[in-house]
């Protein structure tokens, strides 16, 4: 823009300078032809210098359009990971909401046990009850066996029935292990295959197949099949 101005100015005075030298003898045309060649020289570079200045302005339009491309972009980005972010928290209040529940049958699961248990042992007929009924012929009275159940094996027992009461065909105890063990992380598979063996009336061993494909599975037993009998842990 300085140049187009000076190329104006020099344009006016040029016009000027050649009334003067129209009045004037034609004694310097070499000074006529100088101010020619400046004033192409100047109109070539002012045109030069519009041709930069549009160049100048094409790139600068081309980097705006690849920033607003690149901001468009991470806009779109940012969007997507916080919509996955809150899937994430919307799962995790699921699984809290589930394990609560879970929790919930446990405790129930216990309680009914420790009243079952309450139950057993008042059922158990004492010397005193046994010996009216048998007073006409005194015998010996079998003693019936009852297993004294402590609170962590209740808890434990609450689990496994739970993880069973949602595989009515049965489990393997490793499966079985695989889920107590996130709940009582101390626990071991022998562990998990004792207490399974420890209560019978509760809890059912199915086998399957025959050889080295035979498949050990554990059932509640009120989803045990009626045809089949109770293998025993030792089988």
């Amino acid at each position: 823009e300085i140049k187009a101005i000076e190329l104006e100015e020099h344009l006016t005075t040029g016009g000027d300078d050649e009334m003067e030298l129209s009045d004037e003898d034609d004694s310097s045309p070499k000074k006529k032809l100088k101010g020619d060649d400046r004033m192409m020289a100047l109109k070539e570079e002012n045109d030069s210098l519009r041709c930069q200045l549009e160049a100048y302005k094409n790139e600068v339009d081309l980097v705006r359009s690849e920033l607003k491309a690149d901001l468009d972009t991470s806009q779109a980005q940012l969007i997507a990971t916080k919509q996955a972010l809150q899937a994430l928290q919307q799962q995790l209040n699921d699984a809290k909401s589930r394990h609560c529940a879970e929790e919930a049958k446990v405790a129930q699961l216990e309680a009914k046990i420790a009243i079952s248990s309450n139950d057993t042992k008042d059922r158990i007929p004492t010397p005193a009850t046994l010996g009216e009924v048998l007073k006409p012929e005194p015998a010996a009275v079998p003693q019936i066996p009852v297993n004294k159940i402590n609170e962590s094996e209740a808890r434990l027992i609450g689990l496994v029935t739970m993880f069973l009461h949602v595989h009515p065909f049965g489990a393997s105890v490793d499966y079985i292990w695989s889920y107590v063990q996130k709940l009582e992380p101390g626990i071991r598979p022998c562990d998990v295959e004792s207490l399974l063996v420890q209560f019978p009336t509760l809890f059912q061993q199915e086998l399957s197949g025959i050889g080295a494909n035979m498949e050990r599975k554990w059932s509640v037993t009120v989803f045990a099949p009626k045809d089949v009998s109770y293998q025993a842990a030792s089988v």
